[in-house]
């Protein structure tokens, strides 16, 4: 059973939080409410790939990136 990293979960459930009260701002004309929905949505996939990695065991994050020669 692996652990539970519960601060990224609350990251997460916050971040969607404060996106979905910024797109309600949004949609009521609030354009400077963009900034922070881009930077909550942003958050909130970072963390829920970063929750979605740490439950692999076989990808790490030092693995190299695809394309990259191995040989040099």
């Amino acid at each position: 059973m692996r652990k539970v990293q519960w601060s990224s979960v609350a990251t997460v459930v916050g971040a969607v939080v404060v996106a979905v009260l910024m797109l309600v701002l949004v949609l009521r004309g609030r354009v400077w409410a963009w900034i922070p929905f881009a930077l909550a949505a942003g958050i909130a996939v970072r963390e829920i790939r970063f929750l979605q990695r740490a439950r692999r065991p076989d990808a790490g994050f030092d693995e190299q990136r695809r394309g990259r020669p191995s040989d040099r």
